[in-house]
């Protein structure tokens, strides 16, 4: 299980450096990011976007550039690049995050390799013992329990990737009753259901209200019992607004440090937010060098 970003990163670092792309690179933050993990030979990066607002910034030294200002040419150059297998990582710039995506899904030149692409957020928190990802709060608005499922696989795949090798799935919702007039527990009910008869290598349970996936005390006083009670630490999230308050609640009230990267395409994406930190986009760039 993955308790520090810290250990992220030494796992990062014992990989063979990876090439990057970073479409529209024109945010001083990026580009530190980039640069230092430049430095640190995780990653080879190759820059596409305007070359003298790069250069305007911040100095990269002999850093590949592809001058390209337009948005929807600047991502056509990224897809051809992973297409043709000469790049292992996606990065997002300054760009409109539907333009870039729009490219990964197009039909004849995108990078879209399973079913459905989704968002993972990992947070690590000052006084938690340990990481938890959070899915889905950046790419599926309302997903079906047919798309939860795909969500389930990309993110559990992700946690045995990272070393975890038996993760512990919790869906999330507001009780842990069925309630016919509360779809996040009618949808957790049909996904225990699927994987019933089925043989993972991870626990699944639900649904649970958040206290009870992440504190053995809450889950005491209730007398819940399983695998997945209290100990939580993938969070499946009912809805976009779910996941996307609690991801961005933790980092900016609670102190969380994070991660995000999206998972479903041929390589990892970096989807890093405006509002992310330096911080934020290293420990993506880790997390997207330990994945590709």
């Amino acid at each position: 299980m993955l308790h520090h970003f810290k250990a992220l990163e030494a796992m990062a670092k014992q990989q063979q450096p990876k090439r990057m792309v970073v479409v529209f690179p024109h945010d001083l933050n990026v580009l530190e990011a980039v640069l230092e993990t430049y430095q640190q030979t995780m990653i080879k990066p190759v820059f596409i976007g305007d070359e003298e607002r790069i250069h305007q910034l911040i100095n990269i030294g002999d850093i590949e550039i592809i001058h390209e200002t337009d948005p929807v040419k600047a991502s056509k150059i990224a897809m051809d690049l992973v297409n043709h297998q000469q790049v292992d990582i996606l990065m997002k710039g300054l760009i409109d995050t539907h333009d870039l995506l729009k490219a990964v899904v197009n039909d004849q030149y995108g990078i879209k390799k399973a079913p459905l692409l989704s968002h993972v957020g990992l947070l690590e928190y000052p006084d938690f013992n340990r990481i938890l990802y959070v899915t889905d709060g950046a790419m599926n608005i309302n997903p079906t329990v047919e798309e939860k499922i795909v969500i389930i696989e990309n993110v559990v795949d992700l946690a045995h990737r990272l070393g975890d090798k038996k993760p512990k799935v919790g869906l999330v919702s507001a009780v842990e009753k069925i309630n016919p007039k509360m779809k996040s527990t009618t949808d957790a009910q049909l996904i225990i259901k699927h994987y019933e008869t089925k043989h993972n290598m991870f626990d699944i349970d639900g649904p649970f209200a958040i206290d009870n996936l992440v504190s053995l005390e809450a889950v005491k006083h209730k007398g819940l019992k399983g695998p997945v009670a209290g100990q939580a630490n993938i969070l499946v999230f009912p809805n976009i607004e779910s996941g996307n308050v609690f991801y961005k609640t933790s980092v900016f009230l609670a102190n969380a440090k994070s991660a995000g990267i999206v998972l479903g395409a041929k390589v990892p994406i970096v989807l890093t937010s405006r509002a992310d930190s330096k911080d934020a986009k290293l420990n993506a760039i880790y997390l997207s060098v330990v994945m590709s």
